[in-house]
């Protein structure tokens, strides 16, 4: 069986309907993008989807059983990232194992990824659902089968909020493109005096039948396909009020209670005669519902109709706008002026900052990502929050309401009037339960601000328990006291899932001081959270092996196994000192050989065989060969035997070598001629190797040569950039092309460059930060982002970029130590010290260590730059002495690049043509590379002790592409140093795109010592 990574392909999402002002949400149904699509998008094919609705009062629990065909002839690979709205998340997550459905597990995060990718690699099916910034879930599929189909079922609870004309609505997407073969779908609405009622039904045959106060509908189709959703309208009963328990064996019960308010008329809200709209125009304000923003303005405007307004503009950066006067209702100035806004790059709320604007309330108009820096904001006077966006982080806009005495409005649950009456009016607060003893951990809790419908949730502590009284009010008069009759429930809904999301949704408002807790309610209750996934395995082995509990129809032979301690549990790699100490042992032996005289004699040009131009280069460099640096075989499961395989230059064919069946590493004696050989000039003039008698920190002694560095210029050969470039107003043609290229990473990278290159370096950062905006969560942009903010010398945006890309890939040693070298570039070498040190102590997965072998060499030379750099850094850090060397050299190139499981190779050919690579690992002249990365991000690394007088050129090869996400060109990082570790050290960074189908041996730099 092979391996799978759930896809949800639709998003099941409600929205209320407010049929007075018939404006009503809208919920997008994601569409599946297909890896490297050439046609086949559209023979992936949703062919049954079955689903399972249960109400009771404002709760509603939604399943979904989905099945996919893929009818192609090749098996193919998918990524979605989707919404779900305020409050909701995913509680239940299944997939087919041999074909029946097998129900997930919750586990931290982070395990769940270091768990899901250790598996991959044994091509073993594992299903892993996680939570990603804002309320966001993401999952792949892979993969989608040759001809086959793949069954997937997701649940997840709601509450259902109140609209002006006293009514719940539930909303379900429906209009698919595409024609479902089998579509089935069950409605249950429990213990409801009124009969709901559709306002919106995919098929007229759809109608509800009635039982015992119980209310059902249901409907069968083929081939189905509608171009109207599913909305049910719920009436209200006059008492507005119900409650449900459900017993724990411990004598406790869980509670839900359904509470109506609408008797107590809270007070208006005052607004001054100024007012500040704080409007978001990053890129990911495309996404929003501009309209029904613009809607809810009128309505202010329409009951505030003299004001002055001022706007303030915020991207990456937060500028003052243009200040406007509203006279009679009349802000069409201001609603122009908001329509022809562009909208482009990332959104720092840090930005936000008193000062800039002044007004007596702020309205923030943004989806609470801040993606290109801190998400804490700072203004004097109260801020209301406002979003139109499904993708929105609402803990984040209900923080910064908090914090700042406002509110937070979402209009993508609610009318356009109902928005504006609960922007107008003062919070109702939730004061309490008047049996205060009976009860305990109560959410939401005493004190929050309520709607004028709402629900708790809590455990009772007194069995026989049948009436709660509710207290509500505004905090300054007496509260109005609600009954609830409790009633034992049926099994319609569960309610201490629902008990528990309410408490996480509370304590994520705290999210850094209740992370703990989060977790351990996700665990146990199996909600996915910000740090807590749900995953699938295959096999009791499996589950026994890392450690995690399976479902309850595989505890009996989980059990029995573990009992029997008949399957071993993975043995992590505790750290890697051992190795790193072996390695300091091995820089030091090579810094400290003298590389002898020896003279170079022509030969003539001629055709040999590849196995006689290791037995020639022998014989014409007249030295013994050199000892191989070991190496290890490849960690990626698809680059196999690559000594088979073979690949073009510019000068020959190369082929691979293969030593003792590592294909790493080849003989560090065996040169590569066939450049020499194909070269026009057959007879080379000789070239004397320089003793290296002396031992020199970096610096040439006797014929005294400087080095330096050369960046070549960036081909602009697209057709975007000729465009641009032959434009009289490039940023304008730049947002005109950007529809074409909207999903495109490499657009913003080389647009980005363009700018950056004429001088415009404020649009060139903006149109980079679009990247953070483009996917959420999205390691590998974020760390494209990063490599071009080193290079430009963006340090401070470096470190937030990189701080997000450790916080969510915490298990990779390349995270640290990125986000290591942001802060050294920062000069804050005590904490750069601390995380690369910290690289080589904790542990990895088995799968995760043979992956990055051998990063210990480059991470040395890492850690004693600094220690050389800073002594205060190393004073309070400490370093096993081992480890510590004084190793400079006069050139240092690494490498790294952003996506997992490929293979990019760094080349470097030095003025006697010999060039050092994965087969030619250690040169005459004393170049030494560091192990090759077949399936990680890198690094590789080219040391040269002493340079000889000439020019070396730099080249990066993307040699294989093995990555199971959406693959595309790789962004690959160098940092090229002259006389590193020397006190004299300079250093030039260069990022580019590869793309594996048309880049290879790509030169990215040169040295040069004359």
């Amino acid at each position: 069986m092979k391996k799978i990574i759930v896809a949800l392909f639709i998003v099941l999402v409600f929205s209320n309907v407010d049929t007075k002002s018939q404006i009503r949400t809208t919920r997008e149904i994601p569409s599946l993008k297909i890896k490297n699509d050439d046609g086949q998008q559209n023979k992936v094919m949703l062919a049954e989807l079955k689903v399972d609705v249960a109400i009771f009062g404002n709760m509603a629990k939604t399943t979904m059983t989905m099945v996919f065909q893929n009818k192609t002839n090749r098996d193919l690979e998918g990524e979605l990232t989707f919404p779900m709205p305020e409050g909701v998340s995913v509680s239940g997550y299944a997939l087919d194992i041999n074909g029946k459905l097998r129900q997930a597990v919750a586990v931290d995060k982070n395990k769940g990824t270091e768990v899901f990718e250790s598996i991959e690699t044994r091509r073993v099916d594992p299903g892993l659902l996680e939570k990603v910034e804002g309320n966001n879930f993401r999952t792949r599929i892979y993969p989608l089968p040759a001809n086959g189909k793949r069954t997937i079922q997701i649940s997840y609870s709601e509450n259902l909020s109140m609209e002006s004309d006293q009514a719940h609505y539930y909303y379900l997407p429906l209009n698919y493109t595409n024609a479902i073969e089998n579509f089935a779908l069950d409605i249950h609405v429990f213990q409801d005096s009124h009969k709901p009622d559709f306002t919106e039904k995919p098929d007229g045959s759809l109608a509800f039948s009635h039982q015992n106060n119980n209310y059902m509908a249901s409907l069968r189709k083929q081939k189905f396909q509608s171009q109207r959703n599913l909305v049910i309208q719920l009436p209200i009963d006059s008492k507005g009020s119900s409650g449900l328990i459900q017993a724990n064996d411990d004598k406790t019960f869980y509670f839900l209670a359904n509470a109506s308010v609408s008797s107590v008329k809270p007070d208006q809200k005052k607004w001054g005669e100024n007012i500040g709209i704080i409007w978001d125009r990053s890129l990911s304000g495309k996404n929003r519902d501009i309209e029904k923003e613009l809607a809810l303005l009128g309505l202010f405007f329409k009951e505030n109709p003299n004001m002055r307004v001022e706007m303030g503009l915020l991207d990456i950066q937060f500028v003052k706008g243009p200040t406007f006067q509203v006279r009679q209702d009349n802000w069409d100035e201001l609603k122009t002026y908001i329509k022809r806004m562009d909208y482009d790059g990332g959104t720092d709320y840090s930005k936000l900052k008193t000062g800039v604007i002044h007004a007596s309330d702020y309205l923030l108009f943004s989806d609470g990502l801040s993606t290109f820096g801190q998400s804490e904001i700072s203004l004097e006077n109260p801020v209301y929050c406002i979003t139109s966006s499904n993708g929105s982080d609402y803990g984040v806009l209900k923080q910064i309401a908090q914090k700042h005495i406002g509110k937070m409005i979402n209009l993508t649950n609610t009318s356009v009037n109902q928005a504006y009456n609960n922007l107008n009016t003062l919070d109702l607060l939730f004061l309490g339960i008047k049996e205060q003893h009976d009860v305990e951990e109560v959410y939401p809790q005493k004190g929050s601000a309520i709607q004028a419908n709402f629900s708790i949730a809590g455990l009772g502590k007194r069995p026989g328990l049948k009436q709660l009284t509710l207290l509500v009010g505004d905090g300054q008069h007496t509260p109005k006291e609600i009954s609830i009759a409790l009633q034992p429930d049926h099994g319609e809904i569960d309610l201490q899932q629902i008990w528990a999301q309410k408490k996480i949704e509370a304590l994520d408002l705290q999210y850094d001081n209740n992370r703990e807790e989060i977790e351990t309610l996700g665990k146990q209750f199996g909600i996915v959270t910000r740090n807590t996934s749900l995953i699938v395995l295959e096999t009791v082995e499996d589950y026994i092996r890392y450690a995690i509990t399976p479902p309850a129809e595989l505890l009996p032979q989980f059990n029995a196994l573990q009992k029997e301690h008949a399957i071993e549990r993975e043995e992590r790699v505790a750290n890697l000192l051992d190795k790193a100490e072996n390695s300091a042992e091995q820089l030091r032996s090579w810094w400290q050989t003298n590389f002898p005289k020896k003279k170079k004699y022509p030969q003539r040009n001629r055709l040999i065989s590849i196995p006689e131009l290791a037995v020639a280069q022998e014989i014409a460099n007249g030295a013994d060969p050199v000892t191989p640096i070991p190496s290890r075989p490849s960690a990626s499961p698809v680059a196999t035997a690559r000594a088979e395989e073979f690949r073009s230059s510019d000068a020959a064919s190369e082929k691979r070598v293969l030593v003792g069946g590592n294909s790493n590493t080849a003989n560090a004696a065996t040169s590569e001629l066939a450049m020499a050989a194909a070269s026009d000039d057959a007879l080379q003039e000789s070239v004397v190797v320089q003793s290296l008698e002396e031992r020199v920190a970096g610096v040439q002694t006797g014929n005294s040569i400087r080095g330096k560095i050369s960046i070549p210029e960036i081909k602009e050969d697209q057709a975007y950039l000729q465009e641009l470039n032959q434009s009289k107003d490039p940023y304008k043609s730049y947002l005109q092309l950007r529809n074409q290229y909207m999903g495109t990473p490499t657009f913003y990278f080389d647009v980005a460059n363009f700018f950056f290159k004429r001088g415009n370096k404020q649009k060139a950062l903006l149109i980079l930060s679009a990247l953070a905006d483009l996917q959420i969560e999205n390691a590998d942009l974020y760390k494209t982002i990063s490599y071009k903010l080193r290079e430009w010398g963006y340090y401070d945006n470096a470190l937030f970029i990189t701080s997000k890309v450790l916080k969510w890939r915490p298990m990779d040693p390349q995270s640290h130590r990125d986000y290591a070298l942001v802060l050294q570039d920062k000069g804050m070498f005590k904490e750069a010290l601390e995380q690369l040190y910290g690289i080589l102590t904790q542990s990895y997965s088995p799968e995760a260590a043979d992956r990055d072998e051998g990063i210990e060499e480059t991470l040395l030379m890492e850690i004693n730059n600094i220690i050389k750099s800073s002594k205060a850094a190393s004073a309070n850090i400490a370093v096993n002495k081992k480890l510590i060397a004084d190793l400079p050299v006069d050139m240092r190139v690494v490498i790294n690049w952003n996506s997992q499981n490929t293979d990019i190779d760094l080349w470097v050919t030095d003025p006697n043509q010999e060039k050092c690579f994965y087969s030619n690992p250690a040169t005459a002249i004393g170049g030494r590379l560091s192990n090759d990365f077949t399936g990680g991000y890198g690094p590789e690394q080219f040391l040269l002790k002493k340079a000889l007088k000439g020019k070396y050129k730099i080249e990066v090869d993307f040699f294989n592409d093995s990555s199971l996400t959406l693959a595309g060109p790789a962004a690959v990082m160098a940092e090229i140093y002259t006389y590193y570790s020397s006190g004299k050290q300079e250093r030039k960074i260069v990022t580019i795109y590869l793309d594996r189908d048309k880049e290879r041996n790509v030169g990215i730099g040169e040295f040069s010592f004359q």
